[in-house]
């Protein structure tokens, strides 16, 4: 006897959001459902749901899962919005936009299964109260990695406008590239025809969605100018205490100018924040700017634009996300249509120049790798680590069921776990300093190593040793600076050591005096009740005298 083929299922949903998903029309997989997943932590909250980090229990891939609440009222109202989104991320395959792997919902929820992206949105590297955290070659990184997603999405056809650029929507993976993620203002062109939806964030609204003279894909353009300024000075260009005073400065163009920005970063800006929406810089140009091109000669290559090329469906049962190629062709050179700069100046060098540069860059990789291993104790660190997930995966699992299933006796479980990893946190806090030090010193030396690559695909060998000499300071210097952190904390250690023996043995000391006072005390009453004795003993003999 065969085996029988599997049923493939749907789930039963009384009011469905959304269409069926492709995979399950055609029969490839069962529609899936949040049971298929484990549920490992909760990533964010917004005004439609929100999104967690979950596992597959069969591929053992991870997804981030953006819940939307179907019961409501304005995710009911906006539902087109949901659709438009998902048929817009189904279509888009960029590397610096995060895919949309798949969807389905049950009563309660729609769920988008997305890229997990690790690093978080670039709002987190906005400096604070003045404060810059990185350098500015980072944010002209993040930058070329939006205006190549853009650039991609309006030469669709029909081109794709976003309509709502900005920190939060910029999200970066573990090699600090920008994906470009959240299409619910997205929307398409259709030829000549302007749109009128007033939609986006008050601050990054372009002068024609305030005014409602219609608006086309150079409102994403302004919204770049905006985000540059943002991602430089921590501020917005327009600044104002309520939403009017914002619009006044936004149609006059009162961009609040900060004294130590970039020259060419500014004059970059000015280009881009115009009234008129024709006088506007593109896309291509914007990368063919000095600021871009002073850290990135080659930027304009990062363009692509999208072909006809066949998608197949990706399997959430089956495929792997990491190493899915969506592209139906047996060409083995048809990926170069997604990332051609990366296969672009590999024959700059001659064969021995490019054997003596490989030399020294792995002389410094090597170097680079001492540091991270000597960076901060990383082995004394993985049990407690490991432990602490393990129960903060359990506290997110417990949190994250009972707001999907509304079941409310997992709250003292929930709590109990909780109160059980207060004195792992404690701990753990006391690396965090070191960890975070190192951790942005890692990304400096990041940004030497791109600069390297650059100047090995430029044949430059000036700026090659420049950049070679630059490097080997930062790791001298980083790595002293990281000798220093861990002298600190062991010196804290001890302190803390020598704080905590002080106090065990004064608490020794006073049980120590107390039970001698109670001894003392006990001697003393049983003397006095001795003297008692011996004087009723004596009048009692003055009878018998």
């Amino acid at each position: 006897m065969f085996p029988s083929k599997p049923q493939l299922t749907r789930n039963d949903v009384q009011n469905r959001f959304l269409p069926i998903p492709g995979t399950v029309l055609k029969g490839l997989e069962s529609e899936p459902k949040i049971s298929d997943f484990i549920i490992l932590k909760e990533l964010g909250v917004g005004s439609y749901g929100r999104v967690l980090l979950v596992q597959h229990k069969i591929t053992q891939a991870k997804y981030a899962i953006k819940c939307i609440d179907k019961r409501n009222k304005v995710n009911i109202e906006e539902k087109p919005y949901f659709r438009r989104e998902i048929e817009i991320m189904y279509r888009v395959h960029h590397p610096n936009v995060v895919k949309l792997f798949g969807h389905f919902e049950d009563n309660k929820y729609c769920y988008f299964i997305m890229e997990y992206i690790p690093g978080g949105n670039v709002y987190n590297l906005v400096p604070k109260n003045g404060i810059k955290t990185v350098p500015i070659k980072t944010i002209a990184s993040i930058m070329k990695d939006v205006i190549s997603a853009v650039y991609f999405l309006h030469h669709m056809a029909p081109p794709i406008i976003h309509r709502d650029i900005k920190p939060e929507n910029v999200v970066l993976d573990q090699n600090m590239r920008a994906k470009l993620t959240d299409f619910g203002w997205s929307n398409y062109m259709q030829g000549d025809m302007k749109r009128t939806t007033v939609c986006g964030t008050p601050v990054y609204l372009a002068p024609e969605i305030i005014n409602n003279t219609g608006h086309d894909e150079k409102v994403d353009i302004w919204c770049i100018g905006v985000l540059l300024f943002e991602l430089l000075t921590g501020i917005s260009p327009f600044q104002g205490y309520d939403v009017q005073t914002i619009k006044y400065n936004i149609n006059r163009l009162n961009i609040a100018w900060q004294r130590d920005m970039d020259r060419d970063a500014v004059d970059l800006i000015k280009r881009i924040l115009k009234f008129n929406p024709e006088e506007r810089i593109s896309l291509d140009q914007m990368l063919l700017h000095p600021f871009m091109t002073k850290f990135f000669p080659n930027a304009i290559s990062c363009l692509i634009k999208p072909d006809n090329t066949q998608y197949k469906l990706f399997i959430i049962s089956k495929d792997n996300p990491l190493t899915w190629n969506p592209i139906y062709t047996s060409n083995d050179y048809a990926g170069v249509k997604l990332r051609p700069y990366y296969n672009q100046n590999q024959n700059a060098l001659s064969q021995y120049n490019y054997n003596n540069l490989l030399q020294k860059y792995d002389s410094l990789k090597k170097e680079y790798n001492d540091l991270q291993k000597y960076g901060f104790s990383k082995s004394s660190l993985e049990s407690l680590r490991k432990e602490l997930v393990e129960k903060e995966n359990k506290i997110n699992q417990l949190r994250s069921m009972g707001v999907i299933y509304g079941t409310n006796h997992l709250k003292s479980a929930y709590n109990d776990l909780k109160n059980e990893n207060y004195d792992l946190r404690n701990i753990l806090n006391q690396y965090k300093a070191q960890y975070n030090n190192t951790n942005q010193n890692v990304v400096y030396l990041n940004n030497n190593f791109n600069e390297i690559m650059t100047n090995v695909s430029s044949n430059n060998k000036n700026g090659f040793n420049q950049a070679f000499n630059k490097l080997k300071s930062n790791i001298d210097v980083y790595t002293q600076n990281n000798y220093n952190a861990i002298i600190t904390m062991k010196d804290q250690k001890i302190k803390k050591w020598k704080e905590e023996e002080r106090l065990r043995r004064e608490r020794e000391k006073q049980q120590y005096n107390a039970l001698i006072s109670k001894y003392d005390q006990n001697l003393s009453n049983r003397e006095r009740e001795n003297q008692q004795l011996k004087m009723r003993l004596k009048e009692l003999e003055g009878y018998f005298v």
